[in-house]
């Protein structure tokens, strides 16, 4: 008896220790605040589409970007609690209506500054809120002494390029507010709990727009852009949105495979994998496809390890597989869906007799079919080998010497229009120009850009480290191109060490602007590119996380 009524209160305690730990699994995924962050993330994604979509003449861009320092906000108050604001409430009601009559007085009076009130409303409301968060971080760092390990000389580095990007001679002013955000953001000392649901909530966030917006597409956008441009107006746009998604659902594939759940959940990731990469072919972007190569090496190597080559091979050919299964469906959504609503949605720039509009059949000549998509495919594959075969780097020198010897005025055309198809000589000309170009305390806005030729002004460097290099100098540049080196070495070790799936998230999300920063800018402030850069760069700058 008494043998029995030991192995029952075992029995009891197993059961009650199971049911714990499945209502702690049940309440953490569905904890409020994950579901916070993944609608941020969300907006993020939104934030994204419509700064790169607008057409400038009614607010909606400068609303949209400025929205970022509230989502921002968000995501650093998140960790305050009311008790925290009642122990200092002295700072948060000063701020209060300090902020407040500023930001009315901004929003009613300041409109040489901002021509827009949508968007001044957004930027005050950025500021009114990133006050609070300001307010509490100061708190909890300097009188509280609460903040997390930190790599100083990491975050040193990065603070000397916030700096840099602040006192030079550009007139932008995101750099001041990325220091104050990010800053706020990498010395809050969030929970093991709230780290874990800010990462989940990141990548749900990202994948969610991309269901939102392919959605959207299926229903509004018809493809009649060879080159398939989605929610975006720019086919490289589009592609660099792909990529994001493709480094979520990398990281949900590493983050499953480690928790080992359940194999038709790391099926519909792999399926989700090859989703991505067959929209990310339908963007004909070389830049996006040379990216989207070099993140699946980094995949490989994070599922793989070094271990056998046969797994990598395994591995690789089950991705290839999922794009051959998924691309006919991702095809075909693409094509023969938005015909069936026929109520198409242009963004800024796009109309044209030439799109399709609600009146054209389903079979009109000027949706693309498949031929059409694999000629151009194949011909931007077989050009760009061309152009590597025809021009040597010294023949490549010469030409661009012969098209320009030295550099003119910026208002006169370098190139014939004829010349706008050699890629290589494109490119060349504009690096050429960009980098004769570099200062140390960098350009304003309006001392940036070039004409090409009579139908095309370059406006930005094709290359993020030399458009950070022309806006706020050479130092920068260079920290800027340590910082991003160093942070993929970090971040590697750590996966290497931990097998940490944040760690992988956040080295991918720091590789996308330096692969797809080379032959393009990646954009710029409030760009998702960029803000997750910033993001990524706190697993590298706060240790044991």
């Amino acid at each position: 008896l008494k043998y029995r009524r030991v192995c029952n209160d075992s029995k009891e305690n197993e059961d009650s220790k199971m049911d714990f730990t499945i209502k702690g699994k049940t309440f953490h995924i569905w904890s409020w605040k994950r579901i916070v962050y993944t609608l941020c993330f969300f907006m993020f994604c939104l934030i994204d589409q419509r700064t790169k979509t607008g057409s400038g003449r009614e607010g909606y861009i400068e609303t949209f970007r400025n929205m970022t320092g509230s989502i921002m906000a968000v995501i650093l108050l998140s960790h305050c609690k009311w008790g925290e604001i009642r122990a200092h409430k002295l700072p948060y009601l000063l701020w209060t209506i300090l902020g407040g009559a500023v930001g009315i007085a901004y929003v009613v009076g300041v409109t040489s500054f901002d021509p827009f009130v949508n968007g001044r409303v957004s930027a005050a409301l950025a500021v009114f809120l990133t006050g609070y968060a300001l307010i509490h971080t100061v708190i909890r760092v300097a009188v509280e002494k609460k903040y997390p390990v930190l790599e100083k000389k990491f975050l040193a580095v990065w603070g000397v390029m916030m700096f840099l990007m602040i006192f030079s001679r550009s007139d932008y002013i995101w750099p001041l507010c990325y220091l104050v955000m990010f800053g706020c953001f990498y010395l809050t000392d969030y929970t093991a709990e709230e780290r874990e649901d800010l990462f989940q909530g990141c990548l749900n966030g990202i994948i969610l727009g991309f269901f939102v917006f392919q959605g959207f597409c299926c229903v509004f956008r018809p493809y009649d852009n060879v080159r398939y441009q989605g929610m975006y107006n720019n086919p490289n746009l589009n592609a660099l949105f792909y990529l994001e998604v493709l480094a979520a659902v990398f990281a949900k594939i590493l983050y499953v495979t480690k928790n080992r759940c359940s194999k038709w959940i790391c099926l519909y990731y792999w399926l989700g994998a090859g989703v991505v990469l067959s929209f990310e072919l339908l963007t004909i972007g070389r830049t996006g496809w040379v990216a989207a190569v070099l993140m699946i090496g980094f995949f490989l190597w994070m599922i793989c390890k070094l271990k056998s080559y046969k797994k990598w091979f395994r591995n690789l050919m089950a991705l290839s597989l999922c794009v051959i299964l998924t691309f006919p469906i991702c095809f075909s959504a693409t094509r023969y869906l938005p015909p069936v609503f026929h109520h198409p949605v242009w963004f800024w720039g796009e109309w044209s007799e030439g799109k399709v509009h609600s009146w054209d059949p389903w079979n009109s000549e000027k949706f693309v079919d498949i031929d059409e998509y694999l000629d151009a495919a194949l011909g931007r594959i077989f050009d760009t080998f061309e152009n590597a075969l025809e021009h040597s780097p010294l023949a490549m020198k010469a030409e661009a010497a012969e098209a320009q010897t030295e550099i003119p005025a910026n208002k006169i055309p370098v190139l014939q229009p004829d010349q706008d198809t050699d890629t290589l000589l494109v490119r060349s000309t504009i690096y050429k120009y960009y980098i004769s170009q570099l200062n140390l305390t960098g350009h304003p806005y309006s001392e940036q850009g070039f004409q090409l030729h009579q139908y095309y002004w370059v406006g930005h460097a094709h290359n993020i480290f030399l458009q950070y290099g022309t806006d706020f100098g050479v130092p920068m540049m260079i920290v800027f191109a340590v910082l991003a080196l160093w942070s993929l070495i970090r971040l590697g070790k750590t996966y290497a060490e931990k097998k940490d799936p944040a760690a992988a998230a956040a080295q991918l999300f720091v590789l996308i602007p330096v692969a797809f920063g080379l032959l393009e800018y990646s954009w710029g402030v409030s760009s998702l590119t960029i803000t997750l850069l910033f993001i990524a760069w706190r697993k590298a700058i706060c240790d044991g996380e």
